[in-house]
């Protein structure tokens, strides 16, 4: 069986991102009208994944359930069910059983990443709350991530479908392995492009892939479109994660809902800061690497403050912001070969959406 996780999507990379960036085209939606119309169109859907989800994380164990009580309240927007639910219904039009419990799979996946980066980051807060990392331990906070994969693997063989099941495996060792990248790209503080655009190929775009490519599958409908929306859920996770990483440097804790500045902290070098030391005067340059090069934890805040006021910064955040939405074009494109409708749209608007976000 071919692998659509293996097709090489065209990501920007290298030495072309900068010469080919174009601007999106204008997009005015709010979360909140975004949200009434998932509600619409799949609220009824969600709710069964999320009964589904929390069947899934529930422990006779009173330690064990605290615990995955607490890790289900990272669950956030739930971005990756609601694309593989919107790609589903977009098809046939109904729901389907098959879809809510992939969808819930690619969430459990999720959140065992989130727990595990948390751990890796040494973050303190996920969605206005302590991480599991935090409030308990870093013990806990692996096995817990541990037993959320081996769940998901569980509840996906309850679907039969053993090639899902290959293929959310795959994905899954696709995205670790974006981790395992980029925390040898940390140790070397590396400035490449390239190796950039594998790390967040792999940790975010793999899953927004998975999750499009399962809800086709899901209607057994065939069709030469199936890599086209394969594609297009990985061209919006890279774009999503551009805009987290921008966040990251320029945003608010009270505002993004976790900690920012960890990219710094852990010595990762993300693309903003990439294209301001590529867009930076040998002097301006000097300047940035001394602000990068601040090792004391408690000046991180104030490192990033101005790192992130810094001119040449400015015009790295923009060309990173020009290439997330130059990626969400041509996803907004591969979502045609849907079938006209409002789940179209709305997959549509979502990626218009995902590099406005402000959380």
């Amino acid at each position: 069986m071919t692998n659509p996780a293996d097709h090489k999507a065209d990501c920007p990379v290298a030495d072309n991102t900068i010469s080919e960036m174009t601007t999106a085209t204008p997009f005015q939606f709010s979360a909140t009208v975004l949200g009434d119309q998932i509600q619409a169109l799949i609220g009824s859907e969600l709710i069964q994944v999320n009964h589904i989800l929390n069947r899934q994380l529930r422990s006779s164990h009173e330690y064990m359930g605290d615990i995955l009580q607490h890790a289900g309240q990272f669950r956030g927007k739930q971005i990756r069910p609601v694309l593989l639910l919107l790609c589903q219904k977009a098809i046939t039009g109904n729901a389907n059983q098959t879809a809510q419990t992939l969808a819930a799979v690619v969430e459990m996946i999720h959140t065992a990443t989130l727990v595990h980066d948390d751990v890796l980051d040494d973050a303190s807060s996920r969605r206005h709350m302590a991480t599991v990392h935090s409030a308990w331990n870093t013990e806990t906070s692996v096995l817990l991530g541990d037993y959320l994969f081996s769940r998901a693997f569980r509840l996906a063989a309850s679907t039969g479908d053993a090639g899902a099941c290959e293929l959310i495996g795959h994905a899954t060792d696709l995205t670790c392995a974006g981790e395992l990248h980029q925390i040898a790209a940390g140790q070397v503080r590396s400035k490449s492009e390239r190796d950039y655009f594998r790390i967040i190929r792999g940790k975010t775009g793999q899953l927004f892939g998975l999750s499009c490519y399962l809800g086709v599958r899901a209607t057994q409908a065939s069709g030469t479109g199936h890599k086209q929306l394969q594609i297009a859920g990985l061209e919006l996770g890279m774009a999503f994660q551009i805009a987290d990483d921008v966040l990251d440097l320029t945003g608010k804790e009270d505002e993004t809902g976790k900690d920012t500045g960890n990219d710094l902290a852990n010595r990762r070098l993300t693309l903003p800061l990439i294209r301001a030391l590529q867009l930076a005067s040998a002097t301006e340059q000097r300047q940035i690497e001394s602000l990068l090069d601040t090792s004391s934890s408690e000046l991180f805040a104030e490192q990033q403050q101005q790192l992130s006021a810094h001119p040449a910064v400015r015009k790295g955040v923009a060309s990173a912001d020009q290439t997330a939405r130059r990626l969400i074009d041509r996803c907004f494109r591969r979502f045609m070969v849907l079938p006209k409708s409002p789940e179209r749209q709305l997959l549509q608007s979502i990626a218009k959406f995902a590099v406005r976000r402000r959380s």
